[in-house]
């Protein structure tokens, strides 16, 4: 906090009078500017005169003469000679003083001059610093700005892609169902294939039974005609032979035609067992289709699942074949 510095009184005849004896003595002519510049104060207009009258008391000052009875107020001359100089004595030390509390105050106020043109320096050094930060604040926020604008970009990009995968996946899981649904479809196609083969093989060994039976009991017929017919059994043996053979011939035929029945409920089985393989692929193909970055072509990608049911269209093409049956005669 700075100081109120003391404000000087005016300047007077005595501080005038005592400066120009001063430079009297030093053997320089008194002028307003070097009583001003004694003094340290007062304007030319205020100090001509006051010079003006210690010229005019000049020539009598140097004749030894005395001042005038009106000055002295009627006082005595050595005690108005005591009094002038206690006066000037006191008017010295004043003078001292001022001029003391005057150097104190320059000094004061050439140190805080010093000091005011180190702070306008450090202003002005952080004005350059905080134009330099503002600049450097300015570059960062127009670069943080452009990589705000590309990181929207790459968001609206983003999600662009998010949608055509979200849509691609949707498209896959509704192959994927369908998939599922004719693997179910051939499933039960299979089963109900299998129970007519299982229905099939029962009804022909029921009539395999049936026809042992008979011709057991034709054997027997031919057994008690042979005892009763002599010229019989020939023929009956004969026809009981051609029986046999025709019933040899048919169990052959009906072997046979079990095996081929039962080769082609292994090649459906196989075929079924290829077809879940080729839907587990499918399937697998799509979880490795979903988990890749970026997914090719919607119809590179459903071109799998086609090749993958063509096996089974062509397994389904064979099953529709009709079974065939030899009858017992």
């Amino acid at each position: 906090m700075n100081t109120p510095f003391p404000t000087p009184r005016g300047i007077q005849y005595e501080d005038v009078a005592q400066a120009a004896d001063a430079l009297l003595h030093e053997g320089l002519r008194p002028t307003i500017e070097r009583i001003r510049q004694r003094i340290g104060r007062g304007s030319p207009n205020t100090v001509s005169p006051m010079l003006e009258r210690w010229f005019g008391a000049l020539g009598q000052r140097l004749q030894g003469g005395e001042a005038p009875q009106e000055q002295m107020h009627g006082l005595p001359p050595a005690l108005w000679q005591a009094s002038q100089d206690w006066w000037q004595q006191a008017r010295h030390e004043a003078e001292q003083l001022a001029a003391a509390a005057y150097r104190a105050d320059r000094d004061a106020l050439l140190a805080q001059s010093q000091q005011l043109e180190q702070d306008r320096a450090q202003l002005n050094a952080r004005e350059i610093a905080l134009g330099e930060r503002l600049q450097a604040m300015e570059e960062s926020l127009q670069l943080c700005t452009q990589q705000l604008q590309e990181s929207n970009e790459r968001w609206k990009a983003s999600q662009r892609s998010l949608a055509q995968r979200e849509t691609e996946i949707t498209a896959q899981h509704g192959l994927l169902e369908k998939l599922t649904a004719q693997h179910a479809a051939l499933q039960l196609r299979i089963e109900a294939v299998q129970a007519q083969a299982d229905a099939e093989r029962q009804a022909m060994e029921e009539r395999h039974h049936n026809h042992e039976r008979r011709w057991m009991a034709e054997v027997d017929r031919a057994r008690q005609h042979t005892k009763q017919v002599v010229q019989q059994l020939q023929e009956q043996e004969r026809h009981s032979a051609g029986l046999q053979t025709r019933l040899e011939q048919q169990l052959a035929a009906q072997q046979q035609q079990d095996q081929q029945q039962q080769a082609q409920v292994a090649a459906l089985r196989q075929e079924l067992a290829n077809a879940q393989g080729q839907a587990t692929q499918a399937a697998l193909l799509l979880a490795q289709r979903q988990s890749q970055p970026e997914l090719t072509a919607t119809g590179r990608s459903l071109s799998a699942p086609s090749r993958v049911l063509r096996p089974v269209r062509r397994s389904l093409g064979k099953g529709r074949m009709p079974l065939q049956h030899k009858t017992l005669k």
